[in-house]
């Protein structure tokens, strides 16, 4: 924005100026006019005379003077009328920037609060960083109105509103300019403190998403590689053949392998409390997580705890197989005698009846 910055204390002069000498002008119009139509008859008795040529020349020096009195008049009020709506487009530029920090201001607000899942918080730092280009781009613009009215309030030997508190009466070109000044400079300190307002609340705004998006993914990192050995672990589990089809005598190698299977997932609870943890770390008002968070989270955590149950369901059936049918059962005598008699072995292996 470049302006013509004429309205300094010179050109309070030059408006007192202008104001005093219009005011001559049209004071001394009909005696110019008098004068002019005075000698001009005169000329008309003393033509070819010497003294109608030296009155002649007096009249055209006269009428010159007049003429270009005229035109200094007019040129002067004119740069001031252009300066003043130079000015007036400046005010409008400053409450337009107003505006738009006001739309701005409701454009931040409608950005929150933090999302609650990685997608959410992704893409509400792809919006606020197209929200920021679009500061970056405006900053240029106000900060050449804030130069502009700075260097005209410079120059101002502004007043406060108490010295105008006079009788109503007719303002004095000096104090019409002061009252521009003073609008102006309303409007630059509005604009200034909500800039600096916006700017503030960008970044406050740019670290609290910096800061969700990192405990976020950490939390998502930690589900996706609890979620990866939670599937391999399973798929493990879904090999296992029912108790009943398994050979008798391989039933302790599989209570060895089951017990092994658990000796191996069970670090995987580290996993799980750490999930937990940094879960329980994202709570309102900060950050609410999502219902496909939660869901995640649930879903994880359910697994892990019917995968202890399987295990346990699984050792349990194995022992009471190995117990039933394995190398110390007593099911196979049963068959052996008829009732009332039993068939027993005692701790040291000996058989006997009942």
């Amino acid at each position: 924005m470049e302006l013509n910055l004429c309205w300094n204390a010179e050109d309070w002069n030059k408006y007192n100026f202008s104001a005093d000498l219009q005011s001559e002008i049209d004071a001394h119009t009909d005696t110019y006019h008098n004068l002019d139509e005075n000698g001009q008859k005169i000329l008309k008795g003393l033509e070819g005379a010497e003294e109608g040529v030296l009155l002649q020349r007096h009249l055209d020096d006269m009428n010159f003077r007049w003429t270009e009195l005229r035109k200094k008049s007019l040129n002067i009020r004119a740069c001031l009328e252009t300066n003043a709506e130079q000015w007036k487009r400046l005010q409008i530029s400053l409450q337009d920037l107003l505006t738009w920090m006001n739309l701005k201001n409701e454009d931040l607000r409608r950005q929150m609060p933090i999302g609650g899942d990685v997608p959410t918080v992704h893409q509400q730092n792809d919006v606020h960083r197209t929200f920021k280009r679009e500061l970056k781009a405006k900053e240029p613009v106000i900060m050449s109105a804030l130069d502009t009215v700075h260097l005209f309030l410079a120059d101002q030997s502004i007043r406060g509103p108490e010295s105008h508190l006079s009788t109503p009466k007719e303002k004095s070109p000096e104090e019409n300019v002061q009252n521009v000044a003073r609008v102006m400079r309303k409007y630059a300190e509005e604009v200034k403190v909500e800039w600096d307002k916006l700017s503030t609340r960008s970044g406050d705004w740019q670290k609290r998403i910096d800061e969700a998006l990192k405990k976020l993914l950490e939390l998502q990192d930690s589900m996706d590689e609890l979620n990866l050995k939670l599937r391999q672990a399973e798929a493990i589990k879904d090999t296992w053949q029912p108790v009943g089809d398994l050979l008798i005598d391989s039933l302790q190698d599989h209570i060895e392998k089951v017990k092994a299977f658990r000796a191996e997932i069970a670090p995987m609870k580290e996993n799980v409390t750490h999930m937990n943890d940094l879960a329980s770390q994202l709570t309102p008002p900060d950050i609410q997580l999502s219902p496909y968070s939660l869901n995640q989270l649930e879903d994880l955590n359910t697994r892990w705890k019917l995968l202890q149950v399987s295990i346990d369901e699984r050792l349990k059936q194995l022992h009471e197989a190995h117990r039933d049918f394995g190398p110390t059962s007593q099911h196979f005598l049963t068959t052996s005698v008829q009732d009332p008699w039993e068939r027993a072995i005692s701790p040291n292996k000996v058989p006997y009846y009942i």
